[in-house]
């Protein structure tokens, strides 16, 4: 791969990094134990199997890698959430950074559009949504306690 493609490589993991800071921030601004950084690394490195995969490997194997990373995301979600007594936490930012590998991936496969517009409704899903269930229906949140789940 010559210089000039791996700098044009760099493109996918740029878009990767500013649409994961996204759905980072939101997480940081609820004090998540997974913030902006970690949102970034996961999305930068989603993007970067997809495009090492892409220029390296045929179509098929750069669907493998992208499974694989899936996966893998799956373990580091596990290790976010907490479970104390019988409240579950931290299920949201699991959540996040299961969307924010697979944003990602589709920055990194140059599906630029699709990557912007999940991330838009993500954060509608991580904001809009919060208000609007903490406003409407306070109740929900008091049968969960102290349950800090976003």
């Amino acid at each position: 791969m010559s210089a000039q493609a791996q700098f044009e490589a760099l493109v996918p993991l740029t878009v990767a990094l500013l649409l994961s800071g996204l759905i980072g921030l939101d997480r940081e601004w609820r004090h998540s134990p997974a913030g902006i950084r970690t949102h970034m690394m996961v999305g930068m490195g989603s993007a970067l199997v997809m495009v090492m995969a892409s220029a390296l490997y045929d179509p098929n194997s750069a669907a493998r890698m992208s499974a694989n990373v899936i996966t893998g995301i799956g373990f580091l979600g596990a290790g976010v959430i907490i479970h104390r007594k019988s409240e579950v936490h931290e299920l949201t930012t699991a959540a996040s950074l299961w969307f924010v590998a697979m944003v990602g991936l589709t920055a990194g496969a140059k599906l630029y559009v699709l990557a912007g517009g999940a991330t838009g409704i993500g954060l509608v899903v991580l904001a809009v949504l919060r208000w609007i269930t903490k406003r409407y229906w306070p109740s929900s949140r008091l049968l969960m306690k102290s349950n800090r789940e976003d």
